[in-house]
């Protein structure tokens, strides 16, 4: 009986000590989240394993890699040199670096609390091995591009990333501080490599003024997919300076473009470098073949035409002006070197334009007008320093002769026409100014206007005559010169006229008169000689007058008889 109730007692003792058993087993993961990861040979990764606000403390992390079956990492009871176990804004993450083909496999992630399995998360992890491309040789000092495939483009939309690699780590090019002295002992210390790179439009990653500590192994990443290696190889050589120096003066006017041509060489551009600096304060205006966003702001640009090596410059400033030097390397020696000076002229200097009192001119805004135009042209006078809108100039004057009235105010009679140009009718003195005209307020053109006062010609006859007999007919025509004043009456025998049609036809009178004249006087002449007497001749000279020389010595007038 006692025998009986013992073995009961066991029976009911196993069964409660195999319900504890039971209860404190762990609750084991139910559906694992599935991922597939790739990666890059030599990079770093992570991996979200749970969001929780659970202390990190108080969480267990199992990570086992599937066939074989091994335990990786159980966190925070043990440690791996490669793989370590974080939390980053709620994120229970897992850190591999320096991922290699080894790692390559079938992954399981457990987060435990207590004894609950809070999640469960499934990947592969694949690894990529990187493109090696040809290395890059440079020299120190000089600039290097490093490209991001073997066919670069001109410009790319993909994501391209750019690290450097030291040992079995790999830092973003961005982050990369650390700074060393060039291949000179002498020199001071560079800048950092993160400062002088600098990734263009196509993916390839410029470096400018390497150093010898740039000698390194460079990664590119493409969308996160396409992996290249590249290595850079910096030589040690001292740069030749440039001996020759070209100097010249250049003057360009405001909004125009230019160019200058800093060699003539047969090498291909790619495989030079062009150096532009502005003096005055020192300062790097484009180092070629940097072609980046920042360069092309600037609006200077380096290209090769017909042999020589330019610098294009477009939209030229008034801020351009100054002393500018441009260098030409082939590797480490200095193949030319040009200065110039720089100068902008706001508006361009047109031909004068002359015009005759009193006449209408026409003055142009280019100097190839066209018949009409659709862009905003307006006009200005300019005195000295200043510039007045030709609407708004009210300054009044007098013409060429002070007795005339004043002149209507200029900005009456002058008329801007549909293709930009001015005509001013009715022309003054006071006119005779500079005047500057702006199409869109970007080109600029000035002109000058020049007054001539209108002249003409008037002709003059003296005939002489002699009762000698051995003397002989003289007649002196002369010509003079007279200034147009219409208000002026005539003082000398021959009057001023007005007007060019009056000055000729008065010029054609006269002469007609004074030959009939000539012909009569010396018929009479040859009469007065055979009957010895003397004639009076009553004419009506206006433009001429005749004399009679006596033996004597003694004038008197031919056409007047004595008493």
């Amino acid at each position: 009986m006692m025998g009986s109730v013992q073995l009961s007692y066991l029976r009911l003792l196993n069964l409660f000590i195999a319900a504890l058993l039971e209860c404190g087993a762990q609750r084991p993961c139910e559906q694992p989240h599935q991922l597939n990861i790739s990666r890059v040979q030599r990079d770093s990764m992570s991996i979200s394993c749970l969001t929780t606000t659970h202390l990190l403390e108080t969480l267990t992390v199992k990570l086992r890699k599937n066939n074989p079956v091994k335990d990786i990492l159980i966190s925070p009871a043990s440690e791996h040199q490669k793989w370590s176990v974080s939390k980053h804004a709620g994120n229970i993450r897992l850190n591999l670096k320096d991922i290699q083909q080894t790692d390559e496999g079938l992954y399981d992630c457990e987060v435990y609390k207590d004894q609950d399995c809070l999640n469960a998360t499934r990947f592969t992890l694949t690894v990529k091995d990187c493109t090696k491309m040809k290395s890059v040789t440079a020299v120190s000092g000089s600039a290097v591009l490093l490209p991001c495939s073997e066919h670069p483009q001109r410009n790319t939309t993909d994501k391209v990333t750019w690290k450097v690699i030291e040992g079995h780590g790999s830092t973003d090019i961005t982050k990369y501080r650390s700074s060393s002295t060039t291949s000179n002992s002498t020199e001071k210390l560079s800048n950092p490599l993160f400062e002088r790179a600098r990734q263009l439009e196509n993916g390839s990653l410029f470096i400018r003024d390497s150093v010898k500590a740039d000698d390194l192994w460079y990664r590119c990443r493409v969308n996160e997919k396409t992996c290249y290696e590249v290595k850079l190889v910096i030589k040690v050589a001292m740069r030749r300076p440039c001996e020759k120096l070209h100097e010249l003066n250049i003057s360009c006017v405001q909004h125009n473009n230019m160019y200058i041509s800093c060699l003539t060489t047969t090498h291909p551009l790619e495989s030079l470098m062009v150096k532009l600096r502005k003096n005055n304060p020192v300062k790097d205006i484009l180092i070629y073949p940097d072609i980046s966003p920042a360069s092309e702001h600037q609006r200077w640009s380096v290209r090769k035409h017909a042999g020589n090596v330019r610098l294009d410059l477009k939209d030229i400033r008034l801020s351009d002006e100054g002393l500018y030097e441009c260098q030409v390397y082939k590797d480490q020696d200095c193949l030319n070197a040009t200065r110039f000076i720089l100068t902008v002229k706001e508006c361009k200097t047109l031909e004068p334009v002359s015009a005759t009192l009193g006449s209408a001119v026409l003055l142009p805004c280019s100097e190839h007008p066209q018949q009409n135009t659709a862009v905003q042209v307006t006009w200005k006078v300019i005195e000295g320093h200043e510039s007045t809108d030709i609407t708004q100039y009210y300054s009044l004057s007098k013409t060429s002769s002070s007795t005339e009235k004043l002149s209507k105010p200029l900005y009456e009679r002058a008329k801007q026409l549909e293709n930009g140009s001015l005509l001013i009718r009715d022309a003054v003195k006071a006119d005779e100014q500079w005047y500057q005209c702006r199409v869109n307020e970007k080109t600029c053109c000035k002109v000058k206007l020049l007054i001539k006062d209108e002249t003409f010609h008037s002709l003059t006859t003296v005939t002489t005559f002699s009762t000698a007999p051995e003397k002989t007919l003289h007649s002196v025509t002369t010509f003079s010169t007279a200034q147009l004043d219409p208000s002026t009456p005539s003082e000398s025998p021959v009057g001023l006229l007005k007007g060019n049609s009056a000055a000729l036809v008065s010029m054609i009178t006269n002469l007609t008169v004074v030959v009939m004249a000539t012909i009569t006087c010396v018929i009479l002449y040859f009469k007065t000689r055979s009957n010895k007497i003397n004639s009076q001749i009553e004419l009506n000279c206006k433009s001429f007058v005749c004399y009679s020389e006596m033996s004597g010595g003694f004038d008197i007038p031919l056409c007047d008889q004595p008493n």
